[in-house]
């Protein structure tokens, strides 16, 4: 049998049984909405996203083995799917809020109350507007999901400006061509778990393999890894791909320099280098990070070499790049060492070791500065 038009198909992600089956019955009454699942946690929403074609995922957010929303961040990677998220009242935050957004919730429910068994029937009509609303909202617009879902929840304006501006102070950027999909993923699964940088990655890739090359670098680190995307903020410990067939830059949130969000170039310019690691090396190397590392792996040609120099020039700014007896080809990484932009040579087996140390003694360094003043 056709499924009928303009029906939006849900599933509902709860770890109370009673709660899933109240959910279920409130959004069955909706003629335009079908529930296609129920899952008890993280784990079982995924298999059931294999499974099952559906328009949006309402899910609580203290699902099990959704710690840190950890299944929140393989939807967004392997299944992308809106989320429509319940979260407790005392643990709403805007931490939290802008976590949320960047692995693809575009609404947020606050619970009623925060007992194991909250009254969903008390904002039924809200969870069924709220569920038939992905058809109008930009849940790809994270900027302005954060604007309107700030004004919707009515956070406490007691969270610090220091808390708000969530860019890393350190943000690393690696680049790299030819063999640089291995040379990336040997320096990634090498890095700190708790590591206290944004990693931006820009290797020559066509569009279709980025986002699988994001997905495996994903299962070789702790860390979050996703694949770029306009809005997305650079934070510590957060891995971001440049899309393949874009130039990935960073921009000022509005308009402080300190607060950046990913975004990408207009122009053609360095068209058969994309992701062009010139560009994105350069943006990094203009914002107001307080520290920009630059990596020149593996590649043919001279991509990076200007962007190197960017960086080398800056205050705060440090290049490293790889060694001629592990790189499949010696070409950028030896024309920028050519350059005389280049702070340190190392063999691929050391990269990774040295940016875990490096990082934390900068940071040690900020600490010691900071309780000074």
């Amino acid at each position: 049998m056709k499924e009928q038009k303009n029906i939006l198909r849900v599933l509902v992600a709860e770890s109370s049984s009673f709660a899933r089956l109240v959910l279920e019955d409130i959004l069955s009454a909706a003629s335009d909405i079908a529930v296609r699942g129920l899952a008890a946690d993280g784990d079982q929403l995924l298999q059931l996203l294999q499974s099952h074609k559906v328009d949006v995922v309402l899910a609580s957010s203290d699902l099990r083995h959704n710690k840190q929303l950890f299944s929140f961040k393989r939807i967004f990677s392997e299944h992308p799917v809106p989320i429509l998220m319940l979260v407790e009242r005392e643990k709403l935050t805007l931490e939290l809020l802008k976590e949320a957004i960047e692995l693809g919730v575009y609404s947020v429910i606050v619970k009623p109350d925060a007992s194991s068994r909250p009254n969903y029937r008390s904002i039924a009509d809200e969870i069924r507007l709220k569920v038939k609303a992905v058809k109008e909202s930009e849940y790809w617009n994270p900027e302005k999901r954060l604007r309107m879902l700030e004004q919707e929840v009515k956070l406490l304006p007691s969270v610090s400006q220091k808390s708000r501006s969530t860019t890393a102070d350190t943000i690393i950027v690696l680049g790299a061509s030819t063999g640089g999909t291995q040379a990336v993923e040997a320096i990634v699964k090498q890095l700190d778990p708790d590591l206290r940088a944004a990693v931006l990655i820009a290797v020559h890739l066509p569009s279709k393999f980025t986002h699988s090359f994001a997905r495996r670098l994903n299962e070789l680190t702790p860390l979050q890894v996703s694949e770029g995307r306009s809005g997305l903020i650079p934070k510590s410990g957060k891995i971001i791909v440049a899309p393949g067939g874009r130039n990935m830059v960073v921009h000022s949130v509005m308009g402080n320099a300190a607060n950046l969000k990913i975004g990408f170039a207009e122009d053609g310019a360095h068209g058969y280098d994309m992701p062009s690691v010139d560009v994105l090396m350069q943006a990094v190397a203009k914002s107001a990070a307080r520290q920009v590392i630059g990596v020149i792996l593996t590649g043919m040609g001279k991509d990076g070499t200007a962007g190197a120099g960017a960086i080398f020039k800056r205050k705060g700014g440090h290049v490293i790049a790889q060694n001629e007896e592990t790189s499949a080809i010696f070409g950028m990484a030896k024309s920028a060492i050519e350059s005389g932009h280049i702070n340190q040579v190392l063999p691929l087996s050391q990269i990774a070791f040295y940016l875990n140390r490096y990082v934390a003694e900068q940071q040690q360094q900020v600490s010691i500065t900071d309780s000074d003043t």
